[in-house]
């Protein structure tokens, strides 16, 4: 069945709650960095073998999220909490990711 995240509902919720054309590309904005770094972690984990440099990616991926917890706020409690759950998951993620790295390195050494 089809289902619907919370995580996935903050961008309409903000873009309602947006007052101006300047608030919306602000919205915007933000939403489109954090895509980048989310779409960024997976190639550079999996596809490369590059754990250490999906590590260091993973720092900018959270930072961008807690700027969409703190920067959606203003416009709409309801979509800051609803990227809470976002931010504890790649909280997790990015002790895994470490974990990882800690445990198997160096990476990209020829065998």
């Amino acid at each position: 069945p089809f289902t619907v995240k919370p995580t996935a509902l903050s961008p309409a919720v903000t873009a309602c709650a947006a007052t101006s054309i300047q608030a919306f590309s602000c919205v915007v904005s933000m939403f489109a960095v954090n895509a980048v770094f989310h779409i960024l972690w997976s190639p550079l984990f999996f596809k490369w073998k590059r754990p250490d440099w999906a590590l260091a990616e993973v720092g900018f991926l959270w930072l961008s999220i807690l700027a969409l917890v703190i920067g959606l706020a203003p416009y709409s409690a309801l979509a800051s909490w609803l990227v809470a759950p976002y931010l504890a998951w790649v909280t997790f993620a990015a002790w895994l990711n470490y974990t990882i790295v800690r445990l198997n390195r160096p990476f990209g050494v020829a065998a």
